[in-house]
């Protein structure tokens, strides 16, 4: 399938090969290419959750489910004994100008957007012409999951949590991350059919990724963790 490897080829270029610096283009070519291929496919603009008719909607749901999660972000992040969830070594060196660049522009744009019109969007829209919404749901979440391997691999460097040289614990945790993105991708998925509108995951996707990540920061920066 086509689409297939236009996932596998982003995802390694965007993991592998491109630098920082084009994260968003290199994010925003690749769901583009994702959506030509749906249209090719025969999926419309409102089966990838691009109606203006319904952006009002996705919206409220997605601010709504905006606020809860950043208030989850923030109870944990408050948790002296789960504070090491959100610490990560790369926050060292990071300043408070380009943790607000990160958290305002390279999230929304590089990674939210991106990765909702791909997953919620394009994928989504071409698997509901050939099954139903739940095996569509959970095809599409699982390639979400499975999208974050490498990122998951990476961070078992920089984390501050103690995992050990144990290979089968850093397995673990890299299929445990690929699990958790993937349950991600499903209340990703509620959303998009809830708000009727792809903006609803795009606002969540966003909240999470970038609470957790200035969490993570201020608890870096203030040695919290």
């Amino acid at each position: 399938m086509a689409a297939l490897a236009v996932l596998v080829a982003w995802n390694l270029v965007a993991n592998l090969v491109a630098p920082d610096a084009l994260e968003i283009p290199v994010n925003l070519v690749g769901a583009a290419s994702l959506v030509l291929l749906a249209r090719r496919a025969g999926v419309f603009p409102g089966g990838m959750g691009f109606r203006s008719s319904t952006l009002g909607s996705g919206l409220r749901v997605g601010g709504l489910a905006a606020g809860i999660v950043i208030a989850l972000v923030a109870m944990i992040g408050a948790i002296p004994a789960s504070r090491e969830l959100f610490a990560d070594a790369r926050f060292a060196g990071i300043g408070g100008a380009e943790t607000a660049y990160d958290s305002l522009v390279r999230i929304p744009l590089g990674t939210a957007l991106g990765e909702e019109i791909a997953f919620r969007g394009a994928l989504l829209g071409m698997f509901l012409l050939w099954m139903s919404p739940l095996r569509a749901t959970l095809l599409s979440s699982l390639l979400f999951g499975l999208w974050h391997v490498l990122p998951a691999v990476e961070a078992l460097e920089t984390t501050a949590v103690d995992l050990g040289e144990n290979a089968v614990v850093d397995v673990a945790s890299v299929i445990a991350q690929v699990v958790v993105t993937a349950v991600a991708g499903v209340l990703f998925s509620w959303l998009r059919f809830r708000g009727r509108n792809i903006v609803a995951p795009v606002v969540a996707h966003w909240a999470l990724n970038g609470s957790a990540l200035v969490a993570g920061w201020l608890i870096i920066r203030n040695g919290w963790a």
